[in-house]
Parts: C-alpha cells; structure tokens; sequence
C-alpha cells in the first residue's frame, strides 16, 4: 500500500505497549501480548503495573511443562493458550521462552524449558504448532544467548561458533524449520561484541539467509538502542511505542542518505502482510470455558510434577491423618515474577485439596516452633506422615535479577532438619522454577518437586501425594550438588559485561556425565508408583536415519506413563572433544497395569554431527556408537551398537587439540566490548555506570528510584516488581529508558546526563 515516508518510520515502531501502528486504521495491525504459560493482557503498562492485568488462566510454568516431556501436552498447551487470545483479539503471543538453561541460578529459568537443545526445541516446536493452528501467532523467545538477568541489557555473551550452533541457538533452529512461528523475538544482550537486535550475523546470516526464515524479527521491549542499524541487521519492529524517538532517528538518517528507504519497505510489508493474515482469519472471539481451562491447567500440572524421591511413604495411605507443615501448603507459590505474571482466580490450597479427598488435615504454618516440635512428636510416636512444603518465595527467583544461590531459604533448611530429626517420615514437596540443594536428602522419606506448576497446584499436590494420580515427570535439568559444581559457576552474573561461555558445548548434564561430576538428581529422572520392564530392542536404518524400537511394559499394580529417553554415546575417540552422550529422542507412553507396547523412535539427521567452524556446517562424524535407552542419563535399560560412517573428528573440528579442557579455543579479542571512559559515554550507557562520574547524574538515579519506591508505595525494596523496576532504571541503557519510560526520560534530558558523565 501507498504510505508517505513518515507513516513508513512510524510503522517500524509499536503503537502503544502492545500494537502496532495504525494510523487511526488507515494501516492494518495487530495486537500482541505477553503469556508464556497464560494471557497477561494489559491495555497499558510501565513497569510499576506489571502484575495489573485482566483475569486469565495461568497454565504451568516453561519448567514444569518440560518436565512432563510430552509433545502432544505442549500443544494442547497452545490451543488452550490461543482460545483465551482469541477471547482477548490478542493476535501475537510473546511466547515461547526456549532459551536454553546455562546455569541453574538465572533468574527467569522458569520461563525456559531445558538445559538440552533438543528437548527444548520439539517441546516449543509442538507448543507453537498448537497455538497457530488454533489462530493464534506465536512469537518465539528471547534470540540469543539471554542466559542471564544481571545487566541483561548490556552483557555479553562470549561464545565460540561451534557451541552456538550446537547448543544455544538449536531449538530456535528446529522450531523454526518445524513449525514456521509467526515472529521471533530478538534479545537485549550482546553476543560477541554486537548487539543481537543490530547483529548482521544473526539476524541476517543466520536467521534469514541460513534458516530462510521469512516471518516477523521483533525487539525485545526497550531493546532497539540504535534503529537505523536494527532496521539494516533485518529488525521489523521496535517495541514498545518510543514516544517519537525511533521513528525520527529513522526520519533523520533517510534523510541524510544514510539508510536505504527500501529496507523500511521490506520490514513495513513484513508488518502489514500478518496483519492481513491476522484479519483474514479472524473469527468472532468465543466465550472461554474456564472451567474447561481450569481443568486443562490441572493436567499439565500433574504430569509434569517429577518424584524425585520415594521410600515407599507415598501414595498416601486413603483417607489417613496427615501433618502438614510451611505457608507454602496455604500461600501456594505456582508462577514466576515478571512479564508472565498472570492475574488468576483464587483456587483451592494444598491443605483443602487433601481434605476434600477424605484426609484427616493438621496444619501448622512453623511460625511456633514449640507446636512444630509438638506435632513432630506426635507423628514420630503415631507413625503420621509429615508434608513439608518448601520453596522458593517471590524474593528469590523472578525476572531482572538471578538468585546468588541454589539453597533453600535458611528457615526453611533448619525446619527441614528440625523434622527429620525428631525421626518422622518427612515428604518434601517443592515448589521452585529451578534447582535447588535439599537438605537431609537421605533421610527424607520423599521429595516431590512441583515446579511452578499453575492455578492447579493444590489439586495437582493432593491428587499426586494421594495417589489419584500417578506421578510421571522427568527432569528437564540437573540438579546439581552445588552452585560451584556448575561449569559455568565462575563465568556467570558477574561485576563485568563480558560473559566466557568457557565450559563451550558441556552444558548441563552434557558436562557432568563427561567429567563424572555427581549430582543430587540426574537429567532425565524421574519415579513412578508403578514399574515399567524395557526389552526387545533393536536398530534399523531408515532412509539415511535410524529407527530404535524396544517393547515397554508396565509390571506393576497402577496405570502410569514412562518416559523413555533415547542416548547417543559418542565414539570413543570423541571423548574430551564431545560430550559423553546426549539425548537424541524421546517418547511418553501411557500403559494399563500388564500392557505391553511396541515404542519407536526415530533419530533425527543430527544424531551423530558435530559443527564444524571450517566449513560452517553440521558433519556426520563416523565411528562406532552406543545407542542406549532408559529412564534417565544413568538409568540405562537397553544398549546396541552401530558403526556410522562419516568423516574423521580431527577433520571436522581441526584444531581441537589447541583448545581447553572443554574445547574452546581463546576468544578473539575483537569479541569483547571495552569499557567506556569519561569523554566516551553514549546514552547507550546505563544510569548506574553514568552515575560513577557524575555527582548530578547519581543524584538524578536517587531520584528515578525514589520514583519508583514512591509508585510502589506499601511494597517492601525486596518486592519483585520493586527490584526489577529498580535494576532496570540502574542497568538498561538511556536509550532503552527512552523507549520504556513512557516519556518520563526523553532524548534532550538523556543526552544532557551523558554530557555530564562526560565532563561537558
């Protein structure tokens, strides 16, 4: 369509927070909102109102769907997710979050779905395909790199080539090509010196060139610091609306013959071609059924809850006298803290869910400790089961800032010990959107991990620990003995921009199982109340792939699923160059007591590849493998070898004997971004580093702070909404704080705070 320059410039940024530029309806839009895991639709925002939003379901957390390992779960997930858009005429949904879990301690891990590349992506593959199909858009999340919330802004990730292809940039790569999401997200951090929302390596090469991926690149919110770059990388659209400041820096530089108008044309026909889309296949929204969605929720929920633990004490005896302890069993922890806070009804706790299934409920919320230790008597000496529930409070894990440990709260490790000391059989049902350390592992009698599993909670709680349900989620991620144990403990959230990701493509349990480090609880586990016998397996070329097919059958006394896990052990000669094995396929399967099925899995064309820096591209590395099948990482039930053909491992990655321990050459130098000096400050330095060379603009960031304490008015500084709205005015650069401060900062009054950081 016809439009003028200044309508062109205009289109590039949002309308609002949350649509694009219409032009009073001359131009077609469309509506976005956030909702990973549920519909957080607001009409405005800053970052005071953040969990001021209409009521809506809200589904388990990223966490706790990956657990559950289930692909057909996953898109009735974004089915469910897309008839409450649709009720809403949200059209784009920002969602799914796939980056992948470099360290356990990032903040916003309850977001993301796995520390494994290719778990992550079938999961979100099939999440997108549910959401879109039902009409829907999904936008998917935050590419690339964003592993942490420390100075997520302005840090840079530090990656070699190999393990950014194998590991970090893997499930975008395969839910891209799988499922065609109708946007991808772009994140704030750097990747190697450059910004990825002006990065021509990723967004070009990459994304549209290599990928071929012809939807929507969209900014995070407040990330487009420099648009005429952003739009030259392929950026289309900068969010939110930047009062002005991006469309006239655009205005300016096309102007001044520094920026094709031809790339605004491609980028403007990008926006109004889905708009279209969306128009065309709109229908009239209708009416949700919550209840239904409700229900929905409490599936999930309980499919992805993992038994970490069991001594025989669950299930619940029916209709028994429990005792449950901690103000998690009331004040039910079940989302994150952020852009996915969802605004939900309030439904049955853990204590009420218990007692309308017949249980005998005594509940104690610790703030006595003689009652605790009273009633911990009474259950030693009457053989009472005791629920502890544990967690991690809205304090500790949240969006825009990481947790400094993986322990639980101090009260809570001492009420842990208090229990298990007085000789009661204690379960521990946890409630955290990561790892965490247990205390007294072995002398619990149960460990039930929860995640943050949803509106559900209490229902999904009594209906595991009762047996109603029979427990069947598998740990997307390690849990580690320790936050030093992580082998990116010494090279994350720390005092410098420049982020080593040294530990290369030994992430997660690709590192512990290569360097045998022990941990609390590995990859891939999870108990049942049933059992489950694997046999009869056998391997069979198809195609240039390989089929694996074994027979699973359920030899105990309860309906249950398994999910069973496909390895592939690397050559021996790979050892110290390649992780140990890694998980190639996957499949959940549901069985009545004595039924026998026939399961088979099917490994992909990147089973048996590395990438190789030469040639920029995946090469089958030929040699003998180990094809395994189990529960987990360690529990193997089944092994075949296979001798693959392919080229020579020192031919595709030559130079590996130049390398660290975990094969990764020293980065260049160019790679790193210097810090600024005074005279050097751009307004794409932060408050916080400006505030360091100049009295005015410290007190100037008093100021701001105060502001936002002052619209916090009532709520403590530990408050989650507080610290990220606090970190974000200290750690975002001026030019996000443009964008995103709704006016309160402008581009005179930023430009003027840099002249003073400089000495002008």
């Amino acid at each position: 369509m016809d439009m003028t320059l200044e309508q062109k410039v205009r289109l590039f940024n949002g309308e609002g927070a949350w649509s694009t530029f219409t032009d009073k309806g001359e131009i077609p839009g469309f509506t976005m909102s956030d909702g990973p895991h549920g519909l957080r639709k607001q009409d405005q925002e800053n970052y005071a109102n953040i969990n001021k939003s209409r009521k809506a379901t809200c589904f388990p957390t990223a966490s706790c769907m990956a657990s559950g390992w289930s692909r057909e779960n996953m898109h009735i997930l974004g089915e469910a997710l897309s008839r409450e858009a649709n009720s809403e005429n949200v059209d784009l949904l920002l969602g799914p979050g796939i980056n992948i879990k470099r360290s356990p301690l990032c903040g916003r891990n309850f977001e993301y779905l796995s520390e494994d590349p290719y778990l992550a992506g079938e999961l979100a593959s099939c999440y997108v395909k549910g959401l879109q199909e039902s009409g829907t858009g999904a936008c998917v999340k935050h590419f690339a790199c964003n592993n942490q919330e420390t100075r997520r802004q302005t840090s840079n990730s530090i990656v070699d080539l190999r393990t950014l292809n194998e590991i970090f940039l893997a499930p975008f790569e395969k839910v891209i090509k799988n499922s065609s999401p109708v946007a991808v997200m772009e994140s704030y951090n750097r990747v190697n010196g450059e910004y990825v929302c002006r990065s021509n390596f990723l967004l070009k090469e990459i994304l549209r060139k290599k990928w071929k991926y012809s939807g929507l690149v969209i900014s995070d919110w407040g990330a487009c610091l420099n648009p005429s770059k952003c739009l030259k990388a392929g950026m289309d659209l900068a969010m939110p609306d930047s009062n002005g400041f991006i469309p006239k820096k655009l205005y300016e530089e096309i102007e001044n013959g520094n920026l094709s108008e031809s790339l605004l044309d491609k980028a403007n026909e990008r926006i109004i071609n889905q708009a279209v889309t969306f128009r065309n296949r709109k229908k009239n929204p209708v009416a949700v059924d919550y209840r239904a969605q409700h229900q929905i929720s409490l599936k999930l929920a309980q499919e992805g809850a993992v038994l970490l633990k069991n001594d025989g004490i669950l299930p619940l005896k029916p209709k028994s006298r429990v005792i449950v302890f901690g103000d998690f069993a009331k004040n039910m922890k079940f989302q994150g803290e952020g852009s996915s806070h969802i605004n939900t009804e309030t439904y049955p706790d853990a204590v009420e869910s218990l007692e309308t299934l017949g249980f005998s409920v005594q509940y104690c919320d610790c703030k006595n400790i003689a009652r605790v230790k009273e009633l911990a008597r009474l259950a030693f000496a009457k053989n009472i089961p005791v629920l502890y529930f544990c967690g991690l409070d809205a304090k500790r894990e949240g969006e825009g800032f990481d947790r400094t440990t993986l322990e639980l709260p101090d009260e809570q490790k001492k009420m842990i010990e208090l229990l298990v000391d007085t000789g009661c059989k204690v379960v521990l049902v946890n409630f955290s959107g990561a790892p965490v350390i247990f205390p007294c592992v072995k002398k619990v009698a149960a460990i039930l991990q929860m995640y943050l599993c949803g509106e559900a909670c209490g229902q999904a709680c009594a209906n595991l620990l009762s047996g109603k349900v029979n427990p069947s989620g598998h740990l997307a991620e390690t849990f580690p003995l320790s936050a030093e144990d992580v082998p990116c403990s010494k090279d994350f959230a720390h005092d410098n921009d420049n982020v080593e990701y040294n530990e290369g493509v030994f992430v997660g349990y690709r590192y512990y199982s290569s360097f045998k480090v022990p941990v609390q609880f590995e990859f891939g586990h999870g108990l049942s109340y049933t059992t489950f016998e694997y046999s009869e397996m056998q391997l069979e070329a198809l195609n240039g792939l390989y089929k694996v097919s074994f027979n699973l059958k359920n030899t105990g006394g309860l309906a249950g699923a398994e999910v069973c896990q496909v390895y592939v052990v690397n050559c021996q000669e790979s050892q110290g160059a390649r992780p140990r094995k890694e998980l190639r396929g996957f499949e959940k399967v549901y069985l009545e007591p004595g039924e026998t099925r026939r399961v088979e899995i099917i490994l992909d064309e990147r089973a048996f590849m590395v990438y190789g820096e030469k040639e920029d591209c995946f090469k089958t590395v030929g040699g003998k493998y180990s094809i395994q099948v189990g529960s987990s990482l360690f529990d193997i039930h089944l092994s075949e070898e296979v001798e693959i053909a392919g080229e020579k491992l020192s031919e595709v990655l030559p130079d590996v004997q130049d390398c660290n321990r975990f094969g990764v050459k020293t980065f260049p130098k160019e790679w790193y971004v210097p810090s600024h000096k005074k005279g050097e400050f751009t307004i794409e330095d932060s408050l916080e580093t400006l505030a360091s060379y100049s009295k005015r603009v410290k007190f100037f960031l008093s100021v701001m702070i105060f502001a936002v304490r002052l619209m916090n008015f009532g709520k403590s500084k530990d408050d989650p909404v507080v610290v990220i709205s606090v970190n974000a005015i200290k750690e975002n650069p001026l030019a996000s704080l443009i964008s995103t401060s709704g006016g309160a900062i402008s581009e005179g009054l930023a430009q003027t705070l840099v002249r003073f950081a400089n000495g002008k």
